[in-house]
């Protein structure tokens, strides 16, 4: 059996390790500093409390001396001697000696010169080695009643041993406790985040739960509160997928039935040529059936090419099929809808129509916008071919401005629309009762789609009286002025 890990396991841990891991780290170092705590206040305390007995031991042996015209001696026997420095954990070792090297009682040896060397009254703790390799901890009081009167060294001595030994013990009845609390407090914690997070788990189930079929919202009752927001932010998630499902149906749908038209004409059509073709052969093509059927598949062609169209707006890659892909970068707005209106000079003269182009905008300032040039062209262009095709026989085209939003209006003095014509125009697919059979109805949606992703509106005019007047507002941020060459 092979053992697969998970290399990201603790790159990316779950939501529980992530809590847990600040808990327990908590506890490692609490219980490293208590345990390097206990050890040195155990240690210092030690210190001390040893050192004061020791100090003791040196006062009970020089309770012991007397001096006699000058010349010290110790009063007591060895054994009493012995007894006053007596401890049951680690023998001690004294020695009472004159300044002069005068043994009085006593079996300490040690190199003390640099000690007696000092004049202190009070007592000199000191650490030193033994002959026989031993730690020991010794004190030194020197005695001298007068200055007539000999000087007497008392020196008291123990091992460490004992005062380690203590030490551990003080720093392990300190520490042990603190680690067993650890060993409850810590699945304590363990399974109160594991409930806490419960309902978390709940609600990613019931995410996953959810699919194309299932898109309704999440409940919220039982969500806690810092999962609220997120829960909400979901929903509304949900909520616009949901409409763009819809959505997509819809222009399923609607393209289907849009395309079955052109299509069933083409049948119909190349139906007619297979029988003439079938009752002889040497006949012919009939050159208005060939027209019919051009009419026809080129009217299909321009449904497929606007279907695309709008199908790549609503994603935000919309591309002209004739053209390279499209470019978005910041360019000039004016600049963008006074060429694309150029372009349709010819075709109005051609429809015996007049475009007239006015620009209001003054041309000390730039009116710039993130995206695609050639997109609000297809605007522009989209607009003014409706009004060609559809409009009066005079057609304007106006820039201005109002404060940095870019404003355009294109207008036609055809007669006014009625109120159900207003409110649908811009639905994909719809088309108004104009007679002519190669719109697709998806033209304005279009142009919407894109003056929408440049951040604009487009809308029409509630009061026209007479003719149809579209207008388009672009946020343009900050209007600079532009620079002179």
């Amino acid at each position: 059996m092979s053992l697969r890990l998970n290399p990201l396991g603790w790159i990316n841990p779950s939501l529980l390790k992530q809590l847990m891991l600040p808990v327990v780290a908590l506890w490692v170092a609490c219980a490293v500093l208590a345990a390097g705590a206990a050890y040195l206040l155990a240690g210092r305390s030690t210190n001390t409390s040893f050192d004061r007995l020791l100090a003791d031991d040196a006062q009970a042996l020089a309770a012991q001396l007397r001096w006699n015209n000058g010349v010290a001696s110790f009063i007591a026997s060895k054994e009493t001697a012995d007894s006053l420095v007596f401890d049951s954990l680690s023998l001690s070792h004294y020695s009472v000696h004159t300044a002069s090297g005068r043994k009085l009682v006593g079996d300490l040896h040690l190199e003390t010169a640099e000690v007696e060397a000092r004049t202190d009254t009070q007592p000199i703790f000191f650490s030193q080695v033994s002959p026989h390799g031993t730690h020991l901890r010794a004190v030194a009081l020197r005695l001298q009643p007068s200055p007539s009167d000999e000087a007497v060294w008392v020196m008291v001595a123990e091992s460490k041993l004992k005062r380690r030994q203590v030490k551990e013990e003080i720093a392990t009845a300190i520490f042990l406790p603190a680690a067993l609390a650890g060993f409850i407090i810590i699945p304590l914690f363990y399974y109160s985040i594991r409930a806490a997070l419960s309902p978390a788990r709940r609600l990613s189930a019931l995410v996953v739960a959810h699919g194309d079929a299932d898109l309704s919202p999440l409940p919220v009752e039982e969500v806690p509160e810092e999962l609220r927001e997120l829960v909400a932010h979901t929903n509304l998630l949900l909520q616009r997928l949901q409409a763009s499902v819809d959505e997509q149906r819809r222009f399923i749908a609607d393209a289907a039935h849009q395309l079955q038209t052109p299509m069933a004409g083409i049948r119909l059509l190349v139906g007619d040529m297979r029988r003439i073709q079938r009752a002889d052969p040497d006949q012919p093509m009939d050159a208005q059936v060939l027209a019919q059927l051009d009419e026809v598949a080129t009217r299909g062609a321009r449904m497929v090419k606007q279907l695309l169209a709008y199908a790549r707006v609503a994603d935000n890659t919309a591309n002209n099929s004739d053209s390279a892909a499209l470019q978005y970068e910041r360019f000039d707005a004016v600049d963008a809808i006074l060429e694309a209106a150029a372009r349709w000079q010819a075709p109005a003269r051609a429809a015996h129509k007049t475009l007239v182009v006015e620009d209001h905008v003054p041309a000390a300032l730039d009116f710039h916008l993130q995206g695609s040039s050639m997109l609000l062209g297809e605007v522009v262009s989209n607009l003014l071919d409706n009004a060609i095709r559809y409009g009066g026989p005079h057609i304007r085209l106006d820039l201005h401005h109002r404060s940095t939003t870019l404003i355009v209006r294109v207008r036609d003095d055809g007669p006014p629309l009625d109120a159900a014509t207003r409110e649908n125009l811009l639905l994909p697919f719809w088309r108004g009762n104009h007679g002519l059979p190669d719109g697709s109805g998806l033209g304005l949606s279009i142009a919407q789609r894109i003056v929408e992703r440049l951040g604009g509106t487009l809308s029409l005019l509630a009061d026209s009286r007479q003719g149809t007047c579209f207008e388009i507002e672009l946020p343009c941020g900050t209007a600079s002025p532009g620079v002179q060459a």
